[in-house]
């Protein structure tokens, strides 16, 4: 079996279209990206590897409590994990998400967005977290990727992400790990 090495997306291109069956105010339903987008909104997509892992518990926890997230009428956040959706129902309802998690058990999104790792932590096929701002045309704004376990997104950069209507204010915060 020969790997395929694919690239992070990248600022400026268009965000590949999804939709996946996730868990959000302990419901299960499917969300896909297009059904923000068509409405004309600004989409923050967060890909982590499992729901109660410490760094990525922080991250929901941080962003959680970013109330400018919650403010905003026309932003969604989508979180993109390994996980089933039921893992998923459960930790939102633990640490209160109210953000709809969705799962990627056969990492076809991650892989698509090019945040599908080999190996993490001895599990295989999982995403590695990244965070994403798809504006309404499906246009990637802000990418970003973490280099180790604790490093934690840019939550200024992605707020003036969110806040996008044009390129200026694109941001590129990846790197690809070596």
């Amino acid at each position: 079996m020969v790997a395929l090495l694919v690239l992070m997306i990248r600022i400026g291109q268009e965000a590949p279209d999804f939709t996946l069956p996730g868990a959000a105010a302990g419901t299960i339903e499917t969300h896909g990206l297009s059904e923000y987008t068509d409405r004309g909104w600004a989409v923050v997509l967060v890909f982590y590897p499992f729901d109660f892992h410490p760094a990525c518990t922080d991250q929901w926890c941080s962003l959680r409590d970013a109330d400018w997230l919650t403010l905003l009428d026309d932003v969604v956040v989508l979180g993109l994990g390994s996980d089933s959706a039921y893992t998923h129902r459960e930790y939102a309802d633990k640490h209160n998400i109210q953000f709809p998690l969705l799962s990627d058990t056969d990492g076809q999104v991650s892989q698509a967005y090019g945040v599908l790792t080999e190996e993490f932590e001895n599990h295989r096929d999982v995403p590695r977290r990244a965070t994403f701002v798809v504006d309404a045309d499906r246009i990637i704004q802000f990418a970003w990727s973490a280099r180790s376990p604790d490093e934690q997104p840019d939550l200024g950069a992605l707020r003036k992400a969110t806040n996008c209507r044009d390129d200026e204010c694109a941001i590129d915060e990846s790197e690809e790990p070596v």
